[in-house]
Formats: C-alpha cells, sequence, structure tokens
C-alpha cells in the first residue's frame, strides 16, 4: 500500500514535468516561467505531510522485509486449520436450534395454501376490485 503510495505521487509528479516540457519554438525567456512553475509544482507535491507519509511508508517497508513468515511449514498451516476447523464445528445447543428448525419446516410443510385454485384467486380479484370501484 505505502509503496502504492510512493508510486502515485511520483507519477503525478512526473506527469506535471511532462506536462510543462518545452514546445518546439519556444524562447528562452518562457524557460524563466518555466521553471516558476516547476518550483511551485514542486513544492506543492513535496509538502511536509506527504515527507511524513513517505518516510513512514519506507521505515515500514524495511522493518518488514526481514521478519519471517507467521506459518513457515506446512505443519504449522496444518495446525491452524485444524484449531480454526475444530472451534467452528456445531456444539450440541447449535444442533438442537438447527433440528427444531427443520422440524418446524417440515411441520409447516404440509399446511393448505390460502388460495389454491386460479378460480378462487379471480374471485378474490374480482371482489376487492368490485369494492375499491365502488369507494
Amino acid at each position: 500500500m505505502n509503496k502504492l503510495l510512493i508510486a502515485l505521487i511520483a507519477g503525478t509528479f512526473a506527469a506535471t514535468v511532462g506536462a510543462q516540457g518545452t514546445m518546439p519554438g519556444e524562447t528562452p525567456k518562457d524557460k524563466s516561467k518555466q521553471k516558476e512553475v516547476q518550483s511551485v509544482t514542486k513544492g506543492a507535491t513535496d509538502s511536509g505531510e506527504a515527507r511524513a507519509q513517505d518516510a513512514a511508508g519506507v521505515a515500514a517497508a524495511k522493518a518488514s522485509k526481514g521478519t519471517p513468515k507467521a506459518l513457515p511449514t506446512k505443519e504449522d498451516k496444518r495446525k491452524a486449520v485444524d484449531a480454526s476447523t475444530a472451534a467452528s464445528t456445531p456444539t450440541a445447543a447449535n444442533r438442537a436450534q438447527e433440528a427444531q428448525g427443520v422440524a418446524d419446516a417440515k411441520a409447516s410443510k404440509g399446511t393448505p395454501k390460502a388460495l389454491p385454485t386460479t378460480k378462487d384467486k379471480q374471485k378474490a380479484v374480482d371482489s376487492s376490485t368490485k369494492a375499491n370501484a365502488s369507494q
């Protein structure tokens, strides 16, 4: 992430410098304007905050470069996977809740629908339409 920030800042600076390049047919007196613009641009991009962020990013990258990996061997990785799997296995209470939910779903599965046939549905629609029309 820090390297990305550094690359973005450097890319922005390079783009502004490239955009301020001399054009063919430019006279030498335009160089003073170009130098003025470049100095203002550099001052804006090299603020104290940006320098502090860059320095912090460089320090963090150097500090993390030599650190060992968290799980260097396959055995360590296997132990970590086993530990997380054991922690996520369902307990007796969870199994009881799940069984109760399944039983409730099976019990409500056979209940009849409110309007089982198309004719019943059409009658309900017609009656509500007539009731709304009379209001």
